[in-house]
């Protein structure tokens, strides 16, 4: 009776046995071979290089590494002050780190395709380089210098100078910075043809001299201006000259005889006024009786002469006497 049953509910409900025989085989994958190998091959590729050539390794969309410097950063010089920027050229199919040093130590920060010394000093100068590394290749540039030239710096300016008309006027500048240093003197802001070199020479100055000089230092990346001289020249004043003469006293002032032996010279004395304190001039011998006063300017000029004997006497002043030169 009960296999009676059992065949019966068959017969009455087939759809249901098909329902159970198909869940039997979806939940039966944990140890059925043909469905363990669909699986396999839904996931299975086939790798390839960049070109697409068939690298022939198993790894699932594996690319190999590439990592070269298409360009390089060069040498460079620049002045102080100035800026540059070096740059690399990366080709590259990872992501990749760049480093940048300076004399062999690692520039902070400096991370990119670019570095730039801005504002450079003579401290920024030195050998360069830099690394490009994906985290399994890795490249270095070749190293590349910098110079820093030093601009150029006056250290001793002219000096104001004033001077009379004929004298000669010599004005100087001392500057440092890498040479050649080039100068051009200014006359009241005007160039000086042919006054380019450190010194400043006029010579037999006039009153067209009179006036400002200035010098401008240069060289290849930077010019300093020095301070401004005022020159100021005097006009020299119109001078005469006084032929002074006179004759050999033969007494004293007690009346007594005064031989020439008994005289052993003369001292002449000068005052700008008529007035004014008589003061020693010249000194002149026994033999002397006459004397050339030179540069004496337009004008009254007073004298007075006095006699001294053998033993140091000297005797009293002549009265004052004049001398006019128009």
């Amino acid at each position: 009776m009960a296999i009676s049953s059992i065949a019966q509910g068959l017969f009455r409900a087939p759809a249901l046995a098909l329902m159970i025989a198909s869940s039997s085989l979806l939940l039966s994958g944990c140890g059925g071979g043909s469905a363990d190998s669909a699986k396999a091959q839904s996931t299975s590729t086939e790798s390839t290089d960049n070109s697409g050539t068939d690298t022939g390794t198993d790894q699932p969309n594996t690319v190999p590494h590439s990592l070269s410097l298409s360009s390089q950063p060069g040498n460079a010089t620049i002045y102080e002050g100035q800026s540059t920027t070096f740059t690399l050229g990366v080709s590259h199919n990872y992501p990749v780190t760049i480093s940048w040093y300076k004399n062999g130590s690692k520039i902070s920060g400096a991370s990119g395709t670019s570095y730039t010394v801005a504002a450079a000093s003579t401290g920024s100068a030195g050998s360069y380089s830099c690394s490009v590394t994906d985290g399994t290749l890795t490249v270095n540039c070749s190293n590349f210098s910098l110079v820093v030239n030093q601009i150029v710096r006056i250290t001793q300016q002219p000096a104001n100078q004033m001077v009379s008309a004929g004298a000669n006027v010599n004005l100087s500048v001392t500057a440092t910075g890498t040479g050649p240093l080039n100068y051009q003197w200014y006359f009241n802001s005007q160039a000086m043809s042919g006054k380019t070199t450190a010194q400043l020479n006029l010579s037999n100055v006039t009153a067209d001299n009179t006036g400002n000089y200035y010098c401008i230092v240069r060289n290849g990346g930077s010019n300093a201006t020095s301070t401004t001289a005022a020159v100021s020249v005097v006009a020299t004043a119109e001078t005469g000259s006084a032929q002074i003469s006179w004759s050999r006293p033969t007494t004293r002032a007690d009346g007594s005889t005064l031989t020439a032996g008994d005289i052993a010279g003369y001292q002449l004395y000068y005052s700008s006024t008529s007035n004014g304190q008589l003061t020693p001039l010249t000194n002149l011998t026994a033999a002397e009786l006459s004397v050339l006063v030179d540069d004496l300017i337009v004008g009254t000029h007073y004298f007075a002469l006095t006699t001294t004997d053998i033993n140091g006497l000297e005797s009293a002043q002549t009265s004052r006497f004049s001398v006019t030169i128009n």
